[in-house]
C-alpha cells in the first residue's frame, strides 16, 4: 500500500461539494508582497490536488510503519465516518445516526478548525511541553509501584518498553486534541439544523478557515460550517437561534457567512465558479486570526494517566 504523503487539511470529500459542472473547483490564492502588492491567483483544480500539505501530520522521528499514523490511521477512519455524516446532512444518504456517526461529525468540525498547517507547529510544541512537564508526576507514581528489578526512572522503564515512547505520546496528545472529548460532547448535545440558502442569488464560498465557533458556553452559542454552496450546517445551544436565522434574508446570511470565511482565509478560498471573484479579491485574508492560533492549546488535553501510557504507546 502506498504511504499517504499529501495530507489534506481540507479533505477531498468535503471539497467535492464545490465542484463545478466540469468536475473542478476554482482555487483562489492570494500573493501579497512589495513587488506585486495584492494579487489574486485563480486556478481550476481537482479536489485531490488542493487543500493539502506534504507530510503535514507525519512524524519522521518514528519508524516508517508508524511515521504516518495520524494520516494513515486516525484521519483515514475519522474522515470516512465524517463523509458518511456529511452525506446524511446533504440528504444523499440515510446512514443511521449512531453515536459513532454523531461524534464523527463533531470530530470533523473540531479537526477542521485545528488541523491547519499553521496550527500544526503549535500542536507539536504543545504536545512536547505537556509530555515533558508530566515527568515529575509520572516519576512519583512510578516509584510507588516500581519493583526491585525495574529501572530507577520512569523514562528508563519506558525506553526499555519502547525507545520511541516519548514521540508516540506526542502523537497521541495531538490526536486527543483533534478528538477533544469535552468540546465534542458539547457539540453532540447541541441542536443542529441544515439551513438551505438556495434562494440566495450568491453561493457559499469555502476557505481553509471555514468553521465559526461563537460563545460556545453561552445560551447564544453556535457552531457553523458550510457543507455545500447552498447549505450551511449550524449547531446551537438554543432553538431561538434557528428562529432568528430562518427569519433573515438568505442573501444576507450568505453574505455574512462568506465575509467571515473569506476574510479569515490563510491560504485558499474555493468556489464553484468565478462569479464572486471581485468579492474574494477585495476581502480575502483581510481579517486573519492573530497568531498563535491556539495560545492555550496546552490546556486542552492533560497527559494521560501513568497506568495508560504503556497501552497508548502500543497503539502506534
Amino acid at each position: 500500500m502506498n504511504t499517504p504523503r499529501d495530507h489534506h487539511f481540507i479533505p477531498a470529500f468535503y471539497l467535492k461539494q464545490w465542484e463545478g459542472p466540469g468536475g473542478q473547483i476554482i482555487e483562489y490564492k492570494l500573493i501579497a508582497n512589495a513587488q506585486v502588492g495584492r494579487k489574486l491567483v485563480k486556478k481550476p483544480i481537482g479536489r485531490d490536488a488542493t487543500g493539502f500539505e506534504r507530510d503535514l501530520y507525519a512524524f519522521p522521528e518514528l519508524p516508517p510503519d508508524a511515521a504516518q499514523f495520524i494520516e494513515q490511521r486516525f484521519f483515514a477512519y475519522a474522515d470516512q465516518k465524517a463523509s458518511d455524516a456529511l452525506d446524511n446532512h446533504l440528504g444523499i444518504a440515510a446512514h443511521p445516526w449512531t453515536s459513532e456517526l454523531v461524534s464523527a461529525w463533531s470530530r470533523f468540525v473540531i479537526a477542521i478548525h485545528l488541523r491547519h498547517p499553521e496550527a500544526m507547529p503549535e500542536l507539536r510544541q504543545a504536545a512536547k511541553q505537556i509530555w515533558d512537564a508530566s515527568g515529575v508526576d509520572y516519576q512519583a507514581r512510578y516509584e510507588a509501584i516500581r519493583k526491585p528489578e525495574d529501572p530507577p526512572t520512569f523514562d528508563e522503564y519506558l525506553a526499555l518498553r519502547d525507545p520511541f515512547a516519548p514521540i508516540k505520546m506526542h502523537v497521541n496528545l495531538i490526536v486527543k486534541t483533534f478528538d477533544n472529548d469535552i468540546i465534542g460532547a458539547h457539540i453532540n448535545r447541541m441542536t443542529f439544523a441544515i439551513i438551505d440558502l438556495s434562494a440566495s442569488q450568491h453561493r457559499l464560498l469555502l476557505s481553509d478557515r471555514p468553521v465559526e465557533i461563537s460563545n460556545l458556553k453561552a445560551a447564544s452559542g453556535l457552531v457553523s460550517i458550510p457543507i455545500s454552496p447552498t447549505k450551511l450546517f449550524v449547531a446551537a445551544n438554543a432553538e431561538a437561534t434557528f428562529d432568528r436565522l430562518r427569519r433573515r434574508d438568505p442573501e444576507d446570511l450568505v453574505r455574512h457567512a462568506n465575509l467571515y470565511i473569506v476574510s479569515r482565509a490563510r491560504r485558499f478560498v474555493w468556489a464553484q465558479d468565478a462569479s464572486q471573484e471581485r468579492f474574494i479579491a477585495n476581502r480575502m485574508s483581510t481579517a486573519l486570526e492573530p497568531t498563535p492560533l491556539f495560545p492555550n492549546v496546552g490546556r486542552y488535553e492533560p497527559p494521560p494517566p501513568a497506568a495508560e501510557v504503556s497501552d497508548l504507546i502500543d497503539t502506534i
